[in-house]
């Protein structure tokens, strides 16, 4: 079965990664780039499913221990929250949600172990333009070195990212 069979309209994505897949080239780090609602992130699960062929039940289930999925949250007494998390608990939030500087270490630490089950680790940053400056910086050295581990950032622009993020990963244009 084809993994990207639900991603309709992006063709070129859709060749890009799995080329990428089929020919076993898979880039340390892509930017999965275009407007929101083209199906950026939902490109990312099928590309995960993809490289994880055998272990596709338990990334549905979300509970793959060589991948991460990292989304912005607000920070509330003490805890970050996710944005359904806080609208869950009702909590009316001024600043938008952000990618911090303990989620950036959280993906260090989750790197600097082997994978248990695959060939490799994957993270998936959503709204990765909502990093912080300094978890931005942070992820740099990660980003040129990431070991067994492919990172994908998603987000609208490539100039909503630092440069030197941009320059670090393959861009994969997402069109509406």
């Amino acid at each position: 079965m084809d993994p990207f069979s639900q991603l309709i309209g992006q063709p070129q994505a859709v060749e890009l990664l799995t080329q990428a897949a089929v020919k076993q080239r898979i880039a340390p780090a892509y930017l999965f780039v275009g407007p929101d609602g083209v199906g950026k992130s939902l490109a990312a699960k099928c590309f995960v499913e993809l490289l994880f062929n055998a272990h596709q039940n338990r990334i549905r289930q979300g509970n793959h221990p060589d991948l991460l999925w990292v989304e912005p949250t607000y920070q509330h007494q003490g805890q970050r929250l996710t944005s359904k998390e806080a609208q869950e608990k009702g909590l009316k939030r001024k600043a938008p949600p952000a990618i911090r500087l303990e989620q950036i270490r959280q993906i260090i630490e989750f790197l600097s172990r082997p994978p248990l089950e695959a060939s490799r680790k994957i993270v998936v940053l959503e709204q990765a333009e909502t990093m912080a400056e300094a978890a931005a910086n942070a992820l740099l050295k990660t980003l040129e070195e990431p070991g067994r581990a492919t990172l994908i950032l998603i987000a609208p622009t490539p100039e909503s990212v630092l440069p030197t993020i941009v320059s670090r990963c393959q861009r994969i244009p997402f069109y509406r």
